[in-house]
């Protein structure tokens, strides 16, 4: 019988615990799904790491996750508000080993500076540097291994898009 009523306690216990968790709906992006209804247009990033198109790929990415949510109002041209930025660095370093000390798994870093400004005023409305990082495996196969890479920087630069949109989102 206490078994049971211990049992049930914890269950309430952790039911109210889940229940009071702070999740909350967020609000519409400030970068054209406001009210407001105002207009975004991304400029292209530029590139001031040593990995070719990663700028290009990035942009492409955050415009496609800025384009999926729902009420984002994008324009190639003359928005109301300017998402620019740039791609600051690229790294990769070994982040597991096998057994005879060859490398296993590698950790792709990305750093990127972005800003949201008013095209009027050039005034910003959000500035800030956001880092993302992505595990790929190591292969024996040069085409695999540079496959994998481009995977992972794709898959960083999806990161970095949720996080930019959650930043645009943010009453900040």
């Amino acid at each position: 019988m206490k078994g049971k009523i211990v049992r049930l306690v914890a269950t309430v216990l952790s039911m109210l615990v889940v229940a009071g968790c702070g999740y909350h709906v967020m609000k519409p992006a400030r970068g054209g799904a406001g009210p407001d209804g105002k207009t975004l247009e991304v400029s292209i990033f530029a590139n001031r790491s040593f990995r070719p198109n990663i700028e290009a790929t990035l942009t492409d990415i955050i415009v496609d996750e800025l384009v999926k949510r729902e009420g984002t109002r994008l324009v190639e041209s003359g928005g109301e508000l300017i998402l620019s930025g740039a791609v600051l660095s690229y790294g990769t370093s070994a982040v597991s080993y096998t057994a005879i000390d060859e490398v296993k798994e590698y950790r792709a870093t990305v750093t990127s500076e972005i800003t949201l400004r008013k095209s009027g005023t050039g005034q910003v409305v959000w500035k800030g540097t956001l880092t993302s990082t992505q595990d790929f495996p190591a292969q024996d196969d040069l085409v695999v291994q540079q496959n994998s890479e481009e995977a992972a920087i794709r898959e960083i630069c999806r990161k970095l898009a949720r996080e930019v949109y959650i930043h645009l989102t943010e009453d900040f």
